[in-house]
């Protein structure tokens, strides 16, 4: 089967940006087969009129549905989607023109990586840089290590269910990521700085993730509270001792995590 793929854009009153994202899109050394852009319940219509044009557009399906967060979008778009593999984009992002194409060279060689990310350069209100690890579970166990945006086998997707609809305050692509690599595919790091990342006043991850933080993580570890043990419980029988930035070693996080799962700190 010939690799097709399909882009999934959400948009909440983004018309300011799409139109650019469209255009970086189509730069692609290797283009994409459709790129769907979900209308998540807008109400700006400056976005709604852009909205209206990119429809006209070659490539370019254009969505409706009510607002549901980002997730709801993604998995809409995923639904409705004919690609073998499946980018996810935010509508005010953009790849490097290479990233397609270095993608699909990496899913041919490598059978078991479910996704392709890479290093982040930010811009914006923002300019600053960061380097997630991608990899295999352990590295997702306390931090996301893959950009929302990435290059997703159908395949993968459609083994774990897509997107949590729930999680509408942010951090759904970690919990979708570690689902992901509890079903033992690979996150594959391209050490480039291919995804372009836009810093706006709006972030999801400003006013909501952050404020929100902790009730999001106690949800995060309820649903997986097995998968934590599992994990943690191998990497201490293993004596594999790593600390984080702050100094903590992962039998003290372990503690912690126990006591939560047993009820000690509500």
């Amino acid at each position: 089967m010939q690799d097709q793929i399909s882009v999934i854009i959400p948009c909440y009153n983004d018309g300011k940006y799409i139109e650019e994202t469209i255009h970086k899109l189509k730069e692609q050394t290797f283009a994409a087969h459709e790129i769907i852009v979900v209308n998540d319940g807008s109400t700006d219509e400056y976005t709604l009129k852009v909205l209206a044009d990119l429809d006209k557009a070659s490539l370019v399906k254009v969505l409706h549905k009510e607002n549901g967060r980002m997730s709801a979008a993604r998995n809409y778009g995923v639904h409705h989607a004919t690609g073998n593999i499946i980018v996810t984009l935010d509508a005010d992002d953009y790849f490097d023109n290479r990233f397609f194409q270095k993608g699909i060279d990496i899913l041919h060689k490598e059978p078991t990586t479910g996704v392709v990310t890479s290093y982040i350069q930010y811009f914006g209100n923002k300019n600053d840089k960061s380097r997630p690890r991608g990899g295999n579970a352990f590295n997702f166990l306390f931090s996301n290590q893959c950009s929302a945006c990435a290059m997703i086998r159908r395949e993968a997707w459609d083994q774990v269910g897509g997107y949590d609809e729930s999680m509408t305050l942010g951090y759904e692509d970690w919990e979708f990521y570690i689902r992901i690599t509890k079903a033992q595919w690979q996150i594959h790091l391209i050490p480039e700085y291919l995804l372009f990342y836009r810093q706006t006043d709006k972030s999801t991850l400003k006013n909501q993730t952050h404020p929100n933080r902790q009730k999001i993580i106690a949800y995060i570890l309820e649903k997986h509270k097995d998968w934590y043990a599992r994990c943690l419980t191998d990497l201490i029988d293993q004596k594999q001792v790593i600390y984080t930035e702050s100094r903590i070693s992962y039998q003290t996080i372990w503690k912690l995590l126990k006591n939560r799962l047993i009820g000690k700190y509500k």
